[in-house]
């Protein structure tokens, strides 16, 4: 029997909360942060979303033969950790450019934090088929 293998990058943001696994349309499991876990299948194409609350990845499709193993990985959105370096250089920009300076510099990581849960909520996680080598 084919099998779809995904495995969830461990992140800070969202670690607490799985994430949604979904073929064809179909709730088939839930992966935990750093976790893998495997779908059987049968073979053909078969379309596969990950989801978190109301945010998703863009759905990839993938051709799988029988007793094959697909492999993809999830992770959060892309650059996420340019979030975390935004979030912790406020911690010391106010000692050194002044309170006003500060809080720009917080909108921004908190303004792309604003639009992956809002107009780009289909991009939140990203989704890929990883290559392995034997």
């Amino acid at each position: 029997m084919a099998t779809i293998r995904v495995k969830r990058k461990g992140h800070l943001m969202n670690m607490a909360r799985n994430y949604k696994i979904f073929i064809d349309g179909e709730l088939v499991g839930n992966v935990a942060n750093g976790a893998t876990a495997e779908f059987p299948v049968t073979a053909g194409k078969r379309a596969i979303t990950v989801k978190i609350d109301w945010c998703s990845s863009p759905t990839i499709s993938v051709e799988i033969g029988a007793d094959e193993t697909k492999h993809l990985t999830v992770a959060c959105f892309k650059n996420s950790w340019l979030f975390y370096l935004g979030i912790a250089t406020i911690c010391f920009i106010p000692a050194l450019v002044g309170f006003a300076y500060a809080i720009i510099l917080f909108m921004i990581p908190f303004l792309v934090l604003i639009y992956y849960t809002t107009f780009g909520r289909k991009k939140y996680l990203t989704l890929e088929e990883t290559k392995i080598s034997v």
